[in-house]
């Protein structure tokens, strides 16, 4: 009877593990974030780095990851807010097709505000926090939380996460499979170093650029530009950028397939789409007439001086995903 009773003793002491306690980080099968969106963080050079992790309802494994930068003055939060801006409608898509979103924060510029920073080496007034390798330990760690790798990792940005989502590409592109900015130029004076001589791998990419972005100018020249003091740096055209890209995936001798299209005639005009086809494709949205938001149809962002005409003829989030689960 002694022996039987300490022999449950002894099963019962193993069975209550601590790890029960988490979810269990020790089985590649147990996903270690809560469904819904939670708020978590990392400690980066000393420095507590915050990001928010959106879990769709009913995932049981993670076919992909998309991280998301906001833009500068943004936060991870307000990106992410259902119905609030469009780069929250990439949690929309991750209940249909049960993929894992991110929305990482930026650290502050000289105002206080979040912002990432880039690869200009004359924004004297953007974010001065080294959020490269908050990026890098953070893509890192997810890999390692959820048992997968490089190849079930995306990044996209807009406006100043655009230009980081850019930075990130010319650090560490293999540690991701594709990238997808929205209104964002490469710098005309970039950091010395990795930003002048990084990476040349190819990289899958999708761009989108309103021609009449009053922040980040098709034509190149100086960055949300408010009161003429052009502190927030200088970046070259979109057609410049758009070059760089096709030349760095060995696509600018592809002829690429072209499709316009105006589904909301009411907002500032039509869209062109250009897909170049190859082993590391590209995909270019020119919206005609837009400014500086991210495209909607179900998101609507008001008409300023300082951002332009939103563009309500696709779903940015929609296109990018797209693009990043048909590679």
């Amino acid at each position: 009877m002694i022996r039987t009773f300490l022999l449950f003793v002894v099963i019962f002491a193993l069975g209550c593990n601590k790890d029960d306690d988490n979810p269990n980080p020790s089985n590649p099968n147990v996903i270690p974030y809560h469904e819904g969106l939670t708020t978590n963080y990392i400690t980066v050079n000393n420095v507590t780095r915050k990001y928010l992790v959106y879990r769709p309802t009913g995932m049981t494994n993670v076919n992909a990851v998309v991280t998301v930068l906001h833009g500068g003055g943004g936060t991870g939060l307000g990106v992410s807010n259902l119905g609030e801006h469009p780069l929250s409608v990439f949690r929309t898509l991750a209940d249909i097709d049960k993929f894992l979103v991110v929305y990482p924060e930026g650290s502050p510029d000289n105002l206080g505000n979040p912002g990432w920073n880039d690869c200009r080496s004359d924004d004297i007034s953007g974010s001065q926090g080294d959020d490269i390798t908050f990026l890098k330990q953070l893509n890192a760690k997810l890999m390692a939380d959820l048992n997968i790798n490089s190849t079930k990792m995306y990044l996209t940005g807009g406006s100043n996460g655009a230009l980081m989502t850019f930075s990130y590409a010319f650090q560490f592109p293999e540690t991701i499979k594709a990238i997808a900015v929205g209104s964002g130029n490469l710098p005309e004076f970039p950091e010395s170093g990795i930003c002048t001589n990084g990476s040349i791998l190819p990289i899958p990419i999708l761009l989108t650029h309103g021609t009449n972005d009053p922040a980040m100018p098709a034509n190149g020249g100086c960055v949300a530009n408010v009161g003429g003091n052009c502190n927030r740096g200088k970046v070259i055209s979109q057609p410049a950028t758009l070059s760089y890209w096709l030349q760095r995936n060995g696509l600018q001798n592809v002829i690429p397939t072209t499709s316009t299209f105006d589904l909301n005639t009411s907002d500032a005009g039509n869209v062109e789409k250009r897909i170049y086809n190859g082993a590391k494709p590209l995909v270019y949205y020119i919206l005609n007439n837009a400014g500086h938001q991210a495209p909607s149809k179900t998101v609507f962002s008001n008409s300023s001086p300082a951002q332009g005409v939103q563009n309500r003829d696709i779903e940015f989030a929609e296109e990018v995903w797209n693009f990043f689960k048909g590679l």
